[in-house]
């Protein structure tokens, strides 16, 4: 039995945020036009995932390790825009860690815009975070659900 979704239902969606001090782990990506922008490795659940399930994936594929997962920090709709397409997401955002040991790397299936995985400062201007987590990642007192982030190509 095929199960059929429409393009335009709600999708799940989950990010690991792993720190190393102030440093926070992100995929670099690139749009066709060069403008990078940074976000937090993750990505769509799929039908027969949990969310730990599909974020160890998720991280296999992208960063090249499978995080020690933590409780849930944040949650937020997102409102993904491009050219003839727009997709609904709920994120919810884990702490998680890697070893000590872990060097940033591509992972064995990047995301098609991703360029490379780096450290970040999330409070340095010009950190050009897609959706804005940078907002909620530098501040102690952000709160659980974040809102609504927009999300549109440069």
């Amino acid at each position: 039995m095929t199960l059929m979704i429409p393009d335009d239902y709600i999708r799940p969606a989950v990010r690991a945020v792993i720190r190393r001090g102030p440093l926070v782990l992100v995929q670099v990506k690139a749009w066709p036009s060069g403008h990078r922008y940074l976000t937090l490795p993750g990505g769509r659940q799929e039908i027969s995932e949990t969310m730990q399930e599909c974020l160890l994936r998720e991280c296999r594929e992208e960063i090249g390790v499978a995080p020690v997962i933590g409780d849930v920090l944040h949650v937020a709709d997102v409102l993904r825009e491009g050219p003839g397409a727009r997709r609904f997401l709920v994120e919810t955002l884990f702490a998680c860690a890697v070893p000590e040991s872990y060097v940033p790397r591509m992972g064995s299936k990047p995301d098609k815009r991703q360029i490379a995985t780096e450290w970040v400062d999330p409070t340095e201007t010009g950190a050009a975070f897609f959706p804005r987590y940078d907002l909620a990642l530098s501040r102690a007192d952000a709160p659980v659900y974040l809102g609504r982030l927009s999300c549109a190509p440069a």
